[in-house]
């Protein structure tokens, strides 16, 4: 008799992090928590985005990018972008506005990413984790310059950047 391959499932590696899994011949990789991380997207008052640049051992290159990091236990979305704004630029949050859920790749990886809008005013209150080497302050108009020059490659910072547009009213695209 052959196999139910609908409720196959056997995985392949176990970290900390992740399981690999094979699920109806497919890989998939499934992490603790359904919502694993957060993308925090920092305005200023006046419109400006704050980007990071850091480098990303990944690709080998320094990155642009809006401040990210993983949802700790127990923490909402919203309490880990302030967090994680506050880490890794010293930055701290006066309101944060939860934009929404991106998956970063429905293909392989079952867990999704939130996008908060985090607004910031003044200046840098505490020092950083070191993660990031600087951070630069553009207009939209700049960001989406940066992005049509292939200077910002991160998805989730352009996932990112298309929800806040979504979300702000009287944007033209």
């Amino acid at each position: 008799m052959k196999p139910d391959t609908e409720s196959e499932s056997e995985c392949l590696l176990h970290t900390p992090y992740f399981d690999v899994v094979k699920e109806r011949g497919y890989f998939v990789i499934k992490e603790a928590q359904a919502i694993n991380g957060v993308v925090a997207v920092p305005v200023l008052p006046d419109g400006r985005l704050m980007l990071a640049v850091l480098r990303r051992r990944a690709i080998g290159a320094q990155s642009i990018e809006f401040p990210r990091g993983a949802i700790d236990r127990g923490e909402t979305a919203g309490d880990a972008a302030a967090r994680e704004l506050l880490e890794e630029t010293g930055w701290p949050a006066l309101k944060v506005t939860e934009l929404g859920l991106l998956h970063s790749n429905t293909s392989l990886i079952a867990s999704a990413v939130a996008v908060c809008r985090v607004d910031i005013d003044g200046d840098a209150v505490e020092g950083t984790d070191g993660e990031v080497d600087k951070v630069l302050f553009v207009s939209l108009a700049q960001l989406k310059a940066m992005i049509a020059a292939g200077q910002i490659t991160d998805g989730h910072t352009l996932s990112a950047a298309m929800m806040l547009i979504a979300h702000t009213p009287g944007q033209a695209l």
